[in-house]
């Protein structure tokens, strides 16, 4: 099966979700240009490898290559989900020993973000933490940029079932989120969240947020998000 890779972030991490065959050739050269990007915008990378069914010794050179780009930038390249067949040969190689690898995504992120073997974490930034999520990437930069402008550390993603994740790894006390996004894995939001951060403070967007007047909304958004963060204090 030809490589295919689905690439989203999370928070601060690109997790990079591989399906097929990593070899030489065009596989090779789409995981090394397309990881290589990932890199360059997040620094750290979360690679899930448990679909991946052959991996051959230019698949392994260009990981390898991708983890040295991505410590040379400060941040690490973590692989998650590995096959049996997989470690055998990582074992095998003597490489295993090169990587951090973990046996699920939600691990290896949580490492990416409180720091690890090779990542340095991202607790440093001293800046309240905000857990955004709304179905739109473009949305979800409005909000990380009115935010961070403001002197918060905005941590966006699209998808509702990724939120505790990046709650686990951040223990942020405040999220926003859509209106229209209130079931995680089957479960009410409000009761899931505060499972993971008990005294957790949720902002529901109304549902008109994406299309109201952009200053209006983010007047009312800073406003809101202040006022929420007073009252937790």
């Amino acid at each position: 099966m030809q490589l295919r890779l689905e690439i989203r972030p999370i928070g601060e991490v690109a997790v990079v979700q591989c399906h097929g065959r990593l070899i030489g050739g065009n596989e090779v050269f789409t995981l090394h240009s397309q990881v290589r990007d990932a890199i360059e915008k997040y620094g750290d990378v979360v690679l899930q490898l448990e679909n991946v069914e052959f991996v051959d010794s230019s698949g392994l050179g260009a990981i390898m290559r991708l983890v040295q780009a991505a410590r040379a930038k400060g941040g690490d390249l973590k692989l998650s989900g590995l096959t049996p067949k997989i470690r055998k040969v990582l074992e095998l190689t003597h490489l295993i020993s090169q990587f951090e690898t973990y046996d699920c995504m939600e691990e290896a992120i949580t490492a990416a973000y409180l720091g690890s073997r090779y990542s340095r974490g991202k607790t440093g930034d001293a800046r309240p933490r905000v857990v955004c999520v709304y179905p739109s990437l473009d949305v979800c930069a409005f909000l990380r940029e009115i935010l961070c402008g403001a002197g918060f550390n905005a941590l966006t993603t699209t998808a509702i079932d990724d939120a505790p994740i990046l709650l686990k790894a951040t223990k942020a006390k405040l999220a926003v989120v859509s209106s229209r996004m209130q079931i995680v894995r089957g479960r009410p939001l409000r009761q899931a969240f505060q499972e993971i951060v008990p005294d957790i403070q949720i902002l529901d967007l109304d549902v008109h947020f994406a299309t109201d007047d952009p200053g209006e909304a983010a007047e009312k958004l800073l406003k809101d998000v202040n006022a929420m963060l007073a009252t937790a204090n």
